[in-house]
């Protein structure tokens, strides 16, 4: 029964989110335990999957339709990019554990100037380096330097990413959802 009401929460947690305009988001994500820099942009539609646990950095923009499965922590810098459909896990399950399938999770770095382009997925105890692109649909399973472009599934090294990102990133608007 527990757990049941634990899911109801979230769902509420995410129907709300989906819902309130910009001005009222910070309440929200106070409420939760987030630490969401004020001038962070999350749009409707972003999916949360734990309370607490979620470090966002000034000027990150995420997307809609994006999957934060914060249970085990996750942390992002300033002026990341997060586009659609992108998906950041922390906990799964030990498939070797043929008793209990175990759960296991290790929380997911995402540093400054780092880009995840649409479908992109990271899976737990990945970090990845200040600058690091992953392109779209690429599923990150080893941790990746910083200022490298990585591509594909599983994701291999594609090159390094010229010129040193030094942007701002502020899309905040209203009927983005």
């Amino acid at each position: 029964m527990r757990s049941q009401i634990y899911f109801l929460g979230l769902a509420a947690l995410n129907l709300v989110h989906r819902c309130l305009p910009f001005a009222l988001r910070p309440l929200l994500y106070r409420l939760c335990g987030f630490e969401i820099a004020r001038s962070a942009t999350l749009q409707g539609g972003v999916r949360f999957f734990h309370v607490g646990r979620l470090r966002i950095g000034a000027g990150t923009l995420v997307n809609r339709g994006v999957y934060l499965d914060n249970r085990a922590g996750i942390t992002i810098g300033e002026n990341v990019s997060i586009a659609h459909d992108a998906r950041i896990y922390t906990l799964g399950h030990d498939v070797h554990d043929g008793a209990g399938f175990a759960a296991l999770g290790k929380p997911v770095v995402i540093e400054d100037y780092a880009v995840l382009f649409a479908g992109a997925m990271l899976m737990p105890g990945v970090t990845l380096g200040r600058g690091a692109v992953v392109m779209a649909g690429s599923v990150v399973t080893k941790s990746v330097p910083p200022m490298r472009v990585v591509g594909g599934n599983p994701a291999a090294d594609i090159g390094p990413r010229q010129g040193e990102p030094a942007y701002t990133l502020g899309r905040r608007y209203w009927f983005a959802h």
